[in-house]
């Protein structure tokens, strides 16, 4: 009897596990999709000096999936070019202009 109970108890703590492993498989999934989903929108304005080494730290060993937008609020300095040539570089980020941003922001709120 003793050993049956032990047989059982030990089914049972499988069965959870299996379970468990799907039910992460699932999240996993899940939460896939929702880190698609995520934008990391960042305003500059004037800021040349750091914004290439800024970025390249921020992305450093992360995938941000194309999730990465930069708006620039109309700098008088090389900013936007600066960030024109990290978007070339494979950054996986997307540089809009003043404009193009506000309305990317307004089309995200909806």
């Amino acid at each position: 009897m003793l050993n049956f109970v032990v047989q059982l108890i030990i089914w049972i703590l499988c069965i959870y596990g299996f379970f468990s492993v799907i039910q992460d498989c699932v999240n996993f999934n899940t939460y896939r999709k929702l880190e698609e989903n995520i934008k990391f929108v960042m305003t500059v304005r004037n800021v040349e000096n750091g914004i290439e080494e800024y970025i390249r730290e921020l992305t450093y060993g992360r995938n941000f999936y194309n999730n990465l937008v930069v708006i620039d609020m109309d700098s008088t300095d090389d900013t936007l070019e600066i960030l024109h040539k990290l978007e070339k570089e494979k950054f996986n980020m997307k540089v809009l202009e003043k404009e193009e941003g506000k309305k990317y922001i307004q089309d995200m709120v909806k």
